[in-house]
């Protein structure tokens, strides 16, 4: 299985719309996401009972036992997609209210973070980004302000623990 970098696709971000009939709104996604949905072959909503999600609108692949679900806030916007494929996850992504990513986060094939991860402002600056080895922060990380500037590097080693910290 190919694990599926999302800085790759951050670049086409928000470029296409969902094509099924029971979604009253546009759902923005990345090409993956939009191909999982279009190739599902049922799908439903439901209530979903927490403060930060209202409704979790799920896309059912019986074929290649692939499940697509959409969390949306009171106001119908995703905030959270979670793509699973035989029981582990390939694909998990969250958003602030007005639609930013929040986190690029590559997995491996047990669904843990592996490769460069990346997080954000909500105004869509980089805040920090750095390499995770089967789930755990490895090598250096640089930490950046609101305005693009780098303000830290922090340095862990192969089991995920803070080796040195560098602010400017």
């Amino acid at each position: 299985m190919k694990i599926f970098s999302l800085l790759t696709i951050i670049s086409v971000l928000f470029i296409t719309g969902c094509k099924q009939q029971n979604v009253n709104n546009k759902i923005l996604a990345t090409p993956f996401i939009d191909s999982v949905i279009k190739k599902s072959d049922s799908s439903y909503q439901k209530a979903y009972y927490r403060s930060d999600f209202v409704t979790a609108q799920y896309y059912v692949n019986k074929k290649n036992s692939t499940v697509c679900q959409l969390m949306k806030d009171s106001a119908s916007k995703i905030r959270q997609v979670v793509i699973v494929k035989n029981d582990t996850r390939i694909f998990f992504g969250t958003y602030y209210k007005n639609g930013q990513l929040q986190a690029d986060l590559p997995l491996d094939e047990f669904g843990q973070y592996h490769g460069t991860g990346n997080f954000y402002y909500e105004n869509g600056s980089l805040q920090s980004s750095g390499n995770y080895t089967h789930g755990f922060k490895t090598g250096s990380w640089t930490v950046y302000d609101v305005t693009g500037k780098l303000t830290a590097t922090d340095n862990f080693d192969n089991h995920g623990n803070l080796v040195s910290h560098t602010q400017f």
